[in-house]
């Protein structure tokens, strides 16, 4: 896994974060903005359009914290399957016949267990682990991800 593996993996997380909440997003200020009179026209509509965009403002702050937990978790997401992966390279390397979590990358485990080393394994499995725990405690995402591929990178 490279630097640039990284960042698309970050990108992609983003971008299905963004994806998910824009038009979802659009709409909940709509629905607030109207339901709130902030689109009215006419006299005495001033202090109803001021109240209306205070509310859009706290809607919006939900809002960004909601597609924060979108990109989180679809990262989440990314890091349980390459944990899957190294599990299986350990499964294969020790052959302890367990199931394999991902039997359609065979090749790619049989591979990878037969240059790496277990402790190299173990190494790049806790590396993802560490990756998980770091996200989860607020460390930037880009910033838990680069220090994961470097350690996976150096095996």
């Amino acid at each position: 896994v490279r630097l640039g593996r990284a960042d698309q993996l970050i990108s992609a997380a983003e971008a299905d974060a963004g994806e998910a909440s824009k038009a979802r997003d659009e709409d909940e200020r709509n629905e607030l903005r109207t339901a709130m009179g902030g689109d009215g026209v006419g006299k005495g509509v001033a202090g109803a359009k001021r109240a209306a965009e205070a509310a859009v403002k706290q809607l919006e702050k939900k809002q960004k914290s909601r597609a924060t937990r979108t990109q989180r978790d679809t990262l989440d997401l990314a890091l349980v399957d390459l944990a899957g992966f190294y599990r299986d390279v350990l499964v294969t390397t020790t052959r302890s016949g367990a199931t394999l979590n991902h039997p359609d990358h065979a090749d790619q485990i049989r591979e990878a267990a037969s240059s790496w080393t277990t402790e190299s394994t173990l190494r790049r499995l806790e590396a993802v682990l560490e990756c998980r725990d770091a996200i989860e405690l607020n460390v930037k995402p880009r910033i838990a991800v680069e220090a994961m591929v470097t350690t996976l990178r150096q095996g």
